[in-house]
């Protein structure tokens, strides 16, 4: 029999309306409140920067969450129909979505991933999905979980004592229009400003031996995607970018899942519009035969010098014929 906590698992990654389903079975650091409510499932509905790291993903739950706030929350911040009470009387903040990212540097999301370790905080506003970078005034930081592909099957009951009063109603989707007045400035986050260039996987055979391959349709469209974000990360920062590594993640859908590396010793953060241009690029690789299959690529920049090395496909192999 399966383990009830894990999730469900399909030949290929799940896929809600949104996005990959996934879910939190467990958490490492977490309030009280927040255990009871497990497991949270939901969907990853896109990929934001933020102004430390490129990586935040936007999590829509599939059932509101509550929290309490903390002492100093203020609670302004938050609508009035997201407060509610519990069966105690006390204030609990409802939230719809979470945002988060991986907790340890070189690690991302990435299809089949169980157990991988995130940081969430709770977006308090839910205009942060229409924004273009991530605003920390818009979200609290809420816990240490482990993420998993797929969805968990919940408990039978919550218990008693806590549950919110307040019958569940559909997601807010208004901003918030109550003054601010201590915006959040702690990031998701609490890895180091650099993160390390992810370590390119070992090839055996021919591939190691430095055998020479000529170059495909697929060389051109990773050799484009390179430059792509290349030029993102330098119109972010109007300088330009002599070295770059960096590891993407895609579904099976080819919608980008993940961005982590290093651009001169930063995370390679591109503009915000880049990250369309970016997904027009990966939108081909289901017209090239065998490249819809790429579910991982690591690219490389050394002045004018490009390369690139598909990591992993959906298939579940490796594929160093295309590295180059």
């Amino acid at each position: 029999m399966a383990d009830a906590s894990s999730p469900t698992a399909d030949a290929s990654s799940p896929t809600g309306r949104y996005g990959p389903l996934v879910c939190v079975t467990r958490f490492d650091s977490a309030p009280a409140e927040l255990e009871w409510q497990l497991p949270l499932n939901g969907e990853l509905y896109r990929l934001m920067p933020g102004s430390d790291r490129p990586d935040y993903s936007l999590l829509v739950l599939e059932r509101p969450l509550h929290f309490y706030p903390r002492d100093g929350f203020d609670l302004r911040r938050v609508e009035p129909d997201q407060q509610v009470q519990d069966r105690k009387g006390r204030t609990m903040v409802r939230v719809h979505a979470l945002l988060l990212c991986a907790r340890f540097v070189g690690q991302q999301l990435h299809p089949g991933m169980a157990d991988l370790a995130v940081n969430l905080a709770y977006v308090i506003d839910n205009s942060l999905a229409r924004d273009a970078e991530v605003d920390f005034a818009k979200i609290q930081f809420a816990a240490i979980g482990f993420l998993s592909e797929g969805h968990a099957p919940r408990a039978t009951a919550e218990p008693a004592s806590e549950a919110p009063s307040t019958p569940v109603t559909d997601p807010v989707t208004d901003p918030v229009t109550d003054p601010v007045d201590e915006p959040v400035t702690e990031s998701v986050t609490e890895l180091a400003t650099e993160p390390t260039p992810p370590t390119p996987p070992v090839t055996s055979g021919a591939a190691a031996g430095g055998r020479h391959t000529p170059p495909t349709r697929l060389d051109g469209l990773l050799d484009e995607l390179a430059t792509t974000l290349r030029r993102g990360v330098e119109a972010q920062r109007g300088a330009p970018v002599q070295r770059m590594t960096a590891a993407l993640t895609m579904d099976a859908d080819h919608r980008l899942t993940g961005l982590s590396g290093n651009a001169d010793g930063q995370a390679p953060v591109p503009s915000p519009e880049t990250f369309g241009r970016i997904a027009d690029v990966l939108a081909r690789l289901a017209d090239l035969e065998g490249a819809d299959r790429v579910a991982a690529v690591t690219l490389r920049v050394d002045g004018d010098l490009v390369a690139h090395e598909v990591t992993a496909t959906h298939d579940g192999g490796q594929s160093p014929a295309t590295s180059r």
